[in-house]
């Protein structure tokens, strides 16, 4: 097949589609309004990164929810492509149950079936200059700020850069779970960035699985704490 577009990306606005989207100066950024638009077209790879940010199940608008997350992934796996690599997360590994590690499963059945060359990558809370604001992220830039999570809490982070490498490669393919080498403790995270974090008692606990490791989290810590402060 000869794609008359290199990459399609979705999701172009903030995290790491935002981020993809900048090293891929000839990517054609997928929106609401040009959806039907570019969905005729064919792509070498499509980078699908585009999902609702709502990790609950209070659900205010159902169709919306839907199109985001299952609808979306359908339309997009239909157009022809060479490559297709869709940005999962290491929440289908949960053992509770939820609407978002469901609709995670459901984008990525419809991906291994309609698509010939994929990449699905299950990552976890990813660092980078295009993220919203989280904790880690006011850990460092705000003094004195509180949290209800306990100092015992621990995270698996990975860097935007460390995905986009990887996903670049073409010799990954099937279903990976990318993350980093050990999980981290918000002590830790307090101490790398010289916080003055003031923490709660609530304790959320990240479980280690297998897959393939980048850095370990204070290696990724160290890099996000320099590349936030120049912006």
């Amino acid at each position: 097949m000869s794609s008359t577009n290199k990459v399609l990306i979705s999701g172009y606005k903030s995290g790491f589609g935002k981020y993809a989207y900048s090293k891929l100066n000839k990517s054609k950024a997928l929106n609401r309004d040009n959806r039907d638009e570019v969905l005729k077209s064919e792509y070498k790879t499509i980078i699908h990164s585009a999902f609702s940010s709502n990790r609950t199940d209070d659900i205010n608008d159902y169709y919306d929810y839907v199109d985001s997350n299952i609808l979306l992934t359908n339309d997009l796996v239909k157009c022809r492509h060479e490559r297709f690599i869709y940005i999962s997360s290491l929440v289908v590994h949960d053992k509770k149950d939820s609407l978002y590690k469901r609709t995670k499963l459901m984008a990525e059945s419809i991906v291994k079936n309609k698509s010939s060359n994929y990449l699905i990558v299950r990552v976890p809370a990813m660092l980078g200059t295009s993220i919203r604001p989280n904790t880690v992220t006011k850990m460092i830039k705000e003094k004195n700020f509180k949290t209800t999570l306990s100092d015992k809490s621990t995270f698996n982070y990975i860097l935007h850069s460390d995905l986009f490498d990887f996903i670049m490669d073409e010799k990954n393919n099937g279903v990976i779970n990318f993350l980093s080498k050990n999980n981290i403790n918000l002590k830790r995270v307090n101490e790398i960035v010289k916080g003055n974090t003031i923490f709660g008692d609530y304790v959320f606990q990240t479980e280690m699985v297998d897959g393939i490791k980048t850095r370990t989290s204070d290696e990724v810590i160290e890099r996000y704490k320099k590349i936030i402060w120049k912006y």
